[in-house]
């Protein structure tokens, strides 16, 4: 049986099941669901009972019947609706509802174990502390034990343990120590707040002293040296003054190791916490003790920004020192690997070179591909897929989760598709890897990537690079003069092909388009393009951002790598960072001073290659020569005549 027979079969069953088993359309239960959702019931259909997304109204309707919902009923459905994420969001809605009315014999009664999240842990073990003091007292401070924010549901939980001193002053002090430590200032001082015991005043007292003048730290009151351990209070101040002062951080640091005894494990926190903030010192600012630090500690992540800086300067034998620096995994990273063969080509060591970027071109990215060019080696996609045959598709057809995903589709509820989508692939990880191949068989590429993340399965290239939109983006690329597969590569990145993706700053759609910039756009190329919403219609969103890609390249004549960083970070940063290069097209990169657009540039191109490569086409390079020229400009209004650096 072919997978041809796997589609008809969904396409017959979608037919026959949206026309005539559900009795209601498409339209006509979407609705009733929004009516469900708010809580309208009497315009709710009484069809939608016969509905494949019967659940989701059931879980509306148990949901605002909240907290006077028994938990057996709410089981009832657990059993009924397993196969769902619904049980689950209703098991912590109704946690939350019984927490808030005090019900904590129910609350005891839904939940077998702790939950997940931290406010439903801190109200199921408010509730143990009826039924069970011991188990509540430990999972209490367990949570009590955290530098960050607890939410509102925890307040009661501490407020109960502290009056029974099962939280007590050392406890306070060491969450106090905890949140300084992880920068939560405010935090620190309220929590201390909450010492009692006068004998800790001047704890308290001192603890928000050297908030503000951490050079206090030189003179401990022997008050409080008497009531404290000095060691881990100096190495939470510390730690927190560095990741806001690092260079006076580093100048306090020797006086206070002079003056106090500390552990030996107190002091490497200290040290790794200068080191990984030595990023903003200034090359002034860094003394001896700062590259000991770095060098002490290996860490390719804060090695990375001097080393950079050494590659922007084109000081090779400070690349080496530091690509030799790198412990750990990281030392056979392409990365590493790549920058020490471009530091012994440029030293005259062709043979290390050589071996360098032959350890590189074995790794599928940015890196990997230009040492493999380097090397004259085919680009490692190190592709693999999963061994699934006809019939485990059809078994993942006949799921009832994959009858809800169709569905949700048809009526437009994406994000719910997804979820959906995430929990049958969580509650089977075994078979993730068959639910790839089903999703990109069956051309819902979003889902197909979903699987891939989800599953790990990083070497399931055509699954997590699948040809989505290829129409629409070569339509449009048609039209602009651009290449097709560069716009899918964007996409790729944007996205992940969720054509309904928002990001935290505006940006929405396939191609993760500003509302701001669409409006531009459509301005310039006459597009009836009106409000944000509109970029959720893939068409519209590649229309215009197809446009702006166009005008970046013209901007930056043909150069991929600046109309890269100009889609992702803006043009006028974009301009300030060609101003300042002066070396070749992968200096450049390294020399952006965003790491989310360094990353990005190297991302895009990256995928460039891979769709072009699972297309057939034959990659020659990942960049051409005309579309890696550094173009330079004085500034954003210079009219004069534009210069190119030449390239190797």
């Amino acid at each position: 049986m072919g997978i041809r027979f796997v589609r008809l079969l969904i396409s017959i069953w979608a037919i026959t099941s949206c026309g005539l088993s559900w009795g209601l359309s498409d339209e006509e239960f979407k609705q009733s669901f929004e009516s469900a959702r708010k809580g309208k019931w009497s315009n709710v259909d009484v069809q939608v009972q016969q509905h494949v997304l019967a659940p989701y109204i059931e879980f509306h309707r148990l949901k605002s019947q909240l907290p006077k919902l028994s938990p057996e009923a709410i089981q009832q459905f657990a059993d009924t609706y397993s196969d769902t994420p619904l049980y689950g969001w209703l098991k912590k809605h109704a946690t939350s509802a019984y927490g808030r009315a005090r019900k904590w014999d129910a609350v005891v009664a839904l939940n077998s174990q702790a939950p997940a999240d931290v406010a439903g842990r801190c109200i199921y073990y408010r509730a143990q502390l009826i039924s069970d003091q011991a188990l509540a007292f430990e999972g209490g401070r367990a949570l009590w034990l955290h530098g960050k924010p607890l939410p509102d549901e925890c307040d009661d939980l501490f407020k109960a343990m502290i009056s029974r001193g099962e939280i007590d002053n050392h406890m306070i002090w060491q969450r106090a120590l905890l949140s300084l430590e992880n920068g939560n200032t405010r935090l620190a001082k309220y929590v201390a707040r909450k010492l009692t015991d006068d004998s800790w005043t001047p704890a308290r007292s001192y603890l928000k002293t050297i908030i503000q003048h951490p050079d206090m730290l030189l003179d401990v009151p022997q008050k409080v040296s008497d009531r404290i351990e000095v060691s881990p209070f100096l190495t939470a101040a510390m730690v927190n003054f560095a990741n806001n002062n690092v260079h006076e951080a580093q100048v306090l640091w020797p006086k206070l190791r002079s003056k106090y005894a500390m552990s030996e494990a107190d002091v490497a926190v200290v040290n790794n916490s200068l080191a990984r903030n030595s990023y903003k010192l200034s090359t002034d600012q860094r003394d001896e003790n700062t590259y000991l630090r770095l060098v002490e500690a290996g860490n390719a992540d804060w090695i990375e920004p001097v080393l950079r800086e050494a590659i922007v300067a084109s000081q090779w034998h400070t690349v080496l020192y530091w690509t030799e620096s790198v412990q750990g995994v990281a030392t056979d990273n392409s990365y590493y690997q790549y920058w020490r063969a471009r530091a012994f080509e440029q030293l005259g060591d062709q043979i290390k070179a050589d071996a360098a970027y032959k350890i590189a071109a074995t790794q599928r990215n940015f890196y990997g591909f230009l040492a493999a060019e380097k090397s004259s080696l085919p680009y490692a996609l190190n592709s693999a897929a999963p061994r699934v045959n006809d019939e485990d598709l059809l078994a993942v057809d006949s799921l009832p989760a994959i009858q809800r995903i169709n569905a949700l589709w048809a009526i437009n509820e994406h994000g719910l598709a997804m979820d959906e989508w995430s929990y049958l692939i969580n509650s089977s990880p075994a078979k993730s890897g068959f639910f790839a191949e089903y999703a990109l068989k069956n051309e819902w590429y979003g889902l197909s990537v979903q699987a891939t993340i989800i599953g790990r399965h990083w070497d399931y290239v055509a699954h997590r690079f699948p040809p989505a939109y290829k129409e629409l983006f070569t339509q449009w690329a048609d039209v602009r003069g651009v290449d097709p597969i560069l716009l899918m590569a964007i996409a790729r990145r944007e996205s992940a092909f969720n054509k309904d993706a928002v990001s935290p700053v505006g940006a929405r759609g396939l191609m993760q388009m500003m509302p701001s910039t669409a409006k531009e756009v459509g301005r310039q190329q006459d597009v009836p393009y009106r409000h944000g919403d509109q970029l959720f219609d893939q068409a519209m969103n590649v229309q215009l951002a197809s446009s702006y890609v166009q005008t970046l390249l013209e901007k930056y004549d043909g150069n991929v790598i600046a109309t890269l960083a100009g889609y992702n970070a803006g043009p006028n940063r974009t301009d300030r960072w060609l101003a300042e290069s002066n070396g070749a097209y992968d200096q450049f990169i390294e020399s952006i001073s965003y790491r989310e657009t360094r990353d990005y540039v190297k991302a895009v191109l990256t995928y460039r290659v891979i769709f072009e490569s699972l297309d057939g086409d034959e990659v020659i390079s990942v960049l051409e020569p005309s579309e890696r020229g550094i173009t330079q400009y004085l500034s954003k209004n210079d009219t004069g005549p534009s210069k190119t650096a030449a390239i190797p």
